[in-house]
């Protein structure tokens, strides 16, 4: 027999030695602390299975035809985003643009007369 990996010699094993450190009145404080640990799950799971047996909340009632999740993807969001971003940054640069004086050729600022001396 085995439960949880465990086979019954290695259970009694587990058992004495148990025992042997907390001593009988340890022990058997441990056996009431486990008991009062598997009573609480048990009247835990006992309410978890009684809450999911009953009738439904009105959630088949709802209409799921309208909503669209396409418009939850991430991908989209993110190109969205950046494409409102793009477009914001653009407008300002072109009005930045329309009123600064146009660049030379090489892409470099115009040289200060003074630095060329």
């Amino acid at each position: 027999m085995s439960l949880f990996g465990i086979s019954s010699v290695e259970l009694v094993v587990i058992l004495v030695v148990t025992v042997l450190v907390l001593g009988p009145s340890g022990f058997a404080e441990a056996l009431r602390g486990f008991r009062r640990g598997v009573e609480t799950f048990r009247a835990w799971s006992g309410r978890l299975r009684e809450e999911s047996s009953r009738e439904p909340l009105g959630l088949d009632r709802v209409d799921l035809s309208a909503l669209d999740l396409r418009q939850y993807d991430p991908r989209e969001i993110v190109r969205r985003t950046v494409r409102e971003e793009i477009n914001a940054w653009m407008q300002v640069t072109d009005v930045t643009r329309a009123g600064s004086p146009p660049r030379s050729g090489n892409g470099s600022a115009a040289a200060d007369p003074k630095d060329a001396g």
